[in-house]
């Protein structure tokens, strides 16, 4: 979940009469513990992608560091507040970076909870990283409790109940995502070695299907609700044209990728060191042989669950090498520039 939501949600759970008799004190806690997992992130901004990668949703997020990080910062927190409320900021801290771990599992993007133990990454692909239909019940739900602070245990509730519902119905329609492209890959006979559905912007109805072969994978853009066809050359607006890709449950059409292009220049971009970390991150990395331009050949590696919105490739990881076959440059395109060799 991106940030600014995890600072809304941290707000209105610290309102819910989580504080208790801190204060202020205790709303600055669970607003900064809201925000804590997330300083891996801050941090990784000046080391590039890869350091970002191979830490966010790290250290910061994993259950067995949880309780350390709580009872040190409401050691901390204790002493700057002058209130001698210990176990009040300590269940402040534990209950806010569980909340901020939650909202991150239900994102696709991959959460290692059982770091340093285990560098695997789970995702429950409930909700978009981006959902502003879950980010417009905290901003709102934090404009009410500004309003009428006399109300505002009251109104928190409410909103951490709303919230939850709204996660239910995401959970629910990932499950008929999912059964979806489960019978997509039965009834074509596909041998699937992963089949997935992740939540895609701007509606919870609207899901991306995978089926995961040997050497192919399959994309299917679903809409759960609606059985009206919809062409995106007759959209209109960015949002019209985000949502005429998404067609009805009985006319979605599976597309078929190569996972890697038959080229020996896939084949030696594949042993240069730094691959393998887009490798472990990806879920469904795609290879493709770019060609020579200025003498220069190409191979680009990207993640087939990115680039929902249109023009935009995040976490693109270039290998380039020059005639000879020596390598030239590698690493993420969105650092700028691949790192020379």
């Amino acid at each position: 979940m991106d940030t600014v939501t995890h600072g809304f949600a941290g707000y209105i759970v610290a309102k819910t009469g989580l504080t208790k008799d801190t204060g202020r004190w205790g709303v600055i806690a669970g607003v900064t513990a809201s925000l804590f997992p997330d300083v891996d992130n801050l941090v990784g901004g000046f080391f590039g992608t890869e350091f970002v990668l191979r830490h966010h949703r790290g250290l910061t997020n994993s259950i067995f560091l949880v309780v350390p990080f709580s009872l040190l910062f409401a050691w901390l927190f204790t002493r700057i507040s002058g209130k001698r409320r210990f176990w009040t900021f300590f269940v402040i801290w534990l209950v806010e970076i569980l909340i901020h771990t939650f909202l991150d599992l239900i994102t696709s993007f991959g959460t290692m909870i059982l770091s340093p133990l285990s560098t695997q990454r789970f995702a429950l692909d409930w909700v978009f990283i981006i959902d502003l239909f879950l980010t417009g019940i905290l901003f709102s739900s934090t404009i009410a409790v500004l309003i009428w602070r006399n109300r505002s245990r009251t109104i928190a509730r409410i909103s951490v109940t709303l919230a939850a519902l709204y996660i239910s119905i995401c959970a629910g329609s990932h499950f008929w995502a999912l059964s979806l492209a489960e019978n997509h890959a039965r009834e074509r006979g596909l041998h699937a070695e992963e089949i997935a559905s992740l939540p895609q912007p701007l509606s919870p109805f609207h899901w991306a299907n995978y089926v995961v072969t040997q050497d192919k994978i399959y994309k299917g853009l679903v809409r759960l609700i609606g059985t009206q066809e919809r062409d995106p050359s007759e959209a209109g607006n960015f949002f019209a044209r985000v949502w005429a890709k998404y067609q009805p449950t009985p006319l979605v059409v599976y597309e078929a990728f190569n996972q890697f292009d038959d080229s020996p220049w896939v084949k030696r971009a594949l042993t240069v060191e730094g691959v393998e970390t887009f490798l472990w991150f990806a879920r469904f990395p795609i290879v493709r042989d770019e060609g020579a331009v200025n003498g220069q050949q190409r191979v680009t590696f990207f993640d087939l669950r990115f680039g929902s919105v249109q023009g935009r490739k995040p976490f693109l990881y270039e290998v380039i090498f020059n005639e000879k076959g020596d390598l030239v440059a590698n690493g993420f395109q969105r650092d700028n520039t691949p790192k020379k060799d």
